[in-house]
């Protein structure tokens, strides 16, 4: 029976490689474009294509099957229109647009997406869910690989360093974990801080079963100055990604908008998540859904950080705090249920970790002692005291605590890691 069902799932899976070989070279198209607009209104604008050697994202799961993140990429082979590759993500723009500042004058931001580099006329559609969830078209553009001005690969202004290496990228999840505000004397220090954020991602639950599913890569930049701008300090740093503090009006939140940048210095780095490790000390971080995230790798508490910020941008983790003090409003519409895996207000919970609810916990679920370690839905999460619940009393998703994710939580990046590791 065993031998039976190798020999099926082999076959399945050369079928699923022959169509990334029928559709696809191992390259990798990089998508540059920019995202604005407001509350109310969104446009994308083309900017520049640029190759990228090999590709580092599976050549399995091309088609996104999570239906995770405010926005989507669907790329479709012009000739058949079949759809050929598909990916979920969120950015800056998601979050700005939902602030007061949001509200008014239009923002702009640079964003990339990755895909494989297609052998043929490619159709790629750029969608956004509408306040009730609903995938709707913004924009589209035709991409001929053999007339389209495609930029040549320049080798990037950065040294990429195998931290934790277990094979060919396209079958392992890909981590880059790029440094900021790290001069030429703190070369020493940025070492360490790599092996820190590593230790402390492997050493993590449920990563940590997993290890040699997972590729993590030092990339070493040199910065004019060491730290990174904090402007409620009234400290301004010359740092070459120009991380800062911050971000969206919010003290500890860490974000960079050099996206061009950013992807420019990953040139020569096989990946398929973003960690932005910050030179200081002060407290802070951010996570944005398979767009980066930032980590103050300095702060006494990074190991929590990096795990917390990357829940967000890796397995679309959502806060499950909700006393802290934020920025954006009405992040989470309570007739509407989110996208994230780890809450829910209730609109459609079968959708959710239902099935993990034993029969006997009564829905809500009362957070006291008796729950502790006990799957639930407890009211309190996504930055909202009532009408969006959480599956624990307590996770590393809602409190500082190091390796504490939920079994909910642990679900989620589990199924994450086996997408990116097929």
């Amino acid at each position: 029976m065993k031998r039976i069902l190798i020999i099926i799932l082999t076959s399945f899976t050369l079928t699923v490689s022959a169509q990334y070989d029928k559709f696809f070279e191992n390259k990798t198209l990089r998508i540059d474009f920019y995202h604005s607009g407001n509350f109310e209104h969104e446009y994308y604008r083309p900017d520049e294509l640029i190759e990228k050697t090999g590709w580092a994202g599976s050549k399995v799961n091309l088609v996104d099957t999570f239906n995770y993140g405010k926005f989507r990429i669907l790329v479709y082979d012009k000739a058949t229109d079949q759809l050929i590759y598909s990916r979920g993500f969120s950015s800056i723009f998601a979050e700005w647009r939902t602030t007061k500042e949001g509200h008014g004058a239009c923002g702009n931001y640079q964003e990339t997406m990755m895909v494989p580099y297609p052998k043929n006329i490619i159709k790629v559609v750029y969608q956004s869910r509408d306040s009730i969830n609903v995938w709707n078209t913004i924009a589209e553009d035709e991409i001929d690989p053999k007339k389209s001005e495609i930029i040549k690969p320049k080798k990037a202004k950065a040294e990429t360093i195998k931290l934790h290496y277990s094979g060919d990228p396209s079958v392992k999840l890909d981590i880059a974990i790029i440094a900021d505000g790290y001069t030429k004397n703190d070369r020493e220090k940025m070492m360490k801080d790599f092996d820190s954020l590593k230790n402390s991602i492997l050493s993590c639950s449920p990563y940590d079963k997993v290890k040699e599913k997972i590729n993590i890569w030092g990339v070493a930049t040199v910065s004019e100055e060491s730290g990174i701008t904090s402007p409620n300090d009234t400290i301004l740093k010359k740092t070459i990604l120009k991380s800062s503090f911050n971000g969206i009006n919010s003290d500890r939140y860490i974000l960079t908008v050099e996206n061009k940048t950013l992807q420019d210095l990953l040139a020569d780095t096989p990946y398929d998540q973003i960690v932005i490790m910050c030179n200081t000390t002060k407290y802070g971080g951010g996570g944005i859904y398979n767009f980066y995230c930032t980590v103050a790798a300095g702060n006494k508490v990074a190991a929590y950080l990096f795990q917390h910020e990357f829940g967000h941008a890796f397995a679309g983790l959502a806060d499950e705090y909700y006393t802290s003090e934020v920025s954006v409003e009405n992040f989470y519409p309570f007739n509407i249920e989110p996208w994230e895996p780890n809450i829910t207000t209730l609109s459609n919970f079968a959708s959710k970790w239902k099935n993990m609810v034993a029969d006997s916990i009564a829905i809500p679920t009362k957070a006291d002692d008796n729950y502790k370690h006990t799957i639930g839905v407890y009211e309190g999460g996504g930055y909202m005291p009532k009408g969006v619940y959480r599956p624990y009393i307590d996770c590393t998703m809602k409190s500082i605590k190091i390796n504490a994710f939920c079994p909910v939580c642990k679900r989620a990046i589990e199924q994450m890691i086996e997408f990116y590791s097929h």
